[in-house]
């Protein structure tokens, strides 16, 4: 890409110290993450539960202090903003919650809901802020009428439709989408799956996606990261991943998947044993002790991401060898 990332994160480490038994052990939840967020692009965080990206998207938006790395938003450094300066980035940066029970104010009508972020960082009045109420409504197809209601008189789906028209009230140039569909039904999450797409076509807004529903993923995503226990395992576009998973753990993920298409065939890759203690890891390659191709040295040295082709890279060499020969 020719222009520059509107979200650039380097390095991310976030680790929380666990004391018990009387003794202190450090839990290491992200550990050196980097990637790149273009504007108007997806790029997708995947992984089970415990890999880290939930994490991956507190830390980003400053939510949870992350222990080092760096942060850039449209040039800023946000993680070496002061707690005084910090709210001025989220004019630019936003996030949308899994849950939107527990991310609106019960007591707040959905008018009052959307009027804050442009209490808080826009210089509208009064009458220019209503005018901005009602087009966010119809941005996320809700009738404007749907301002005088309680967040309990709305459904699963309208409550997170809510939600992205508070994210889009700033016109920001990221959205961070902590699991978006996870709590609505199937029919639900295709409409918001839509609506997502929509807006960004309209608007030019960067999406970091994280999901572990793969089905989600593969709709709207541009890039991909997959995560295991805190570490990035590969990436590439949704393209490389989708049609020629490279690390062991990828494939085991997408194996274990629901299919997508009607007759769609695939190989299963069947990880065996228990996951690792996030507290006490093993040494070498943190799959290493659960994947039918590791080798020995897989236990020795923990794999950095090799480069297989394009944008593609993979921290497996026994995969990536065997990808680059064939």
């Amino acid at each position: 890409m020719t222009e520059s990332p509107v979200l650039s994160v380097r390095d991310l480490r976030k680790d929380y110290d666990i004391r018990g038994r009387g003794r202190r052990r450090t839990l290491t939840a992200v550990d050196g993450v980097s990637f790149d967020v273009y504007p108007g692009e997806t790029v997708a965080i995947v992984g089970e539960s415990g890999s880290g990206k939930s994490t991956i998207a507190r830390c980003v938006t400053r939510l949870t202090e992350p222990t080092s790395g760096a942060v850039t938003l449209a040039g800023t450094p946000v993680l070496e903003l002061s707690a005084r300066a910090l709210p001025a980035i989220y004019r630019d940066l936003q996030m949308v919650f899994q849950d939107p029970n527990s991310s609106l104010d019960p007591l707040m009508r959905v008018r009052d809901l959307l009027d804050e972020p442009l209490r808080l960082h826009t210089k509208l009045d009064k009458a220019a802020r209503a005018a901005k109420i009602a087009e966010l409504l119809r941005s996320v197809d809700l009738p404007e009428d749907m301002g005088a209601r309680l967040p309990h008189q709305l459904s699963g789906g309208q409550r997170q439709r809510i939600g992205i028209a508070r994210a889009l009230a700033v016109d920001p140039k990221v959205i961070v989408l902590d699991e978006p569909t996870a709590s609505l039904d199937v029919s639900i999450r295709g409409q918001i799956i839509r609506l997502l797409k929509r807006l960004q076509a309209e608007q030019g807004i960067a999406y970091v996606l994280i999901s572990h529903d793969l089905a989600v993923v593969r709709r709207i995503s541009d890039r991909v990261l997959v995560m295991y226990l805190g570490k990035t395992v590969e990436e590439g576009s949704a393209k490389e991943i989708f049609e020629a998973p490279a690390h062991p753990y990828t494939r085991a993920l997408l194996s274990a998947a629901p299919k997508i298409a009607f007759g769609e065939s695939r190989t299963r890759l069947k990880l065996e044993g228990e996951i690792p203690s996030p507290v006490d890891l093993p040494p070498g390659c943190r799959l290493a002790g659960r994947c039918p191709l590791a080798w020995p040295d897989c236990r020795r040295a923990d794999p950095p991401l090799l480069p297989i082709g394009g944008t593609h890279r993979a921290a497996c060499p026994v995969t990536v060898q065997e990808t680059q020969r064939a």
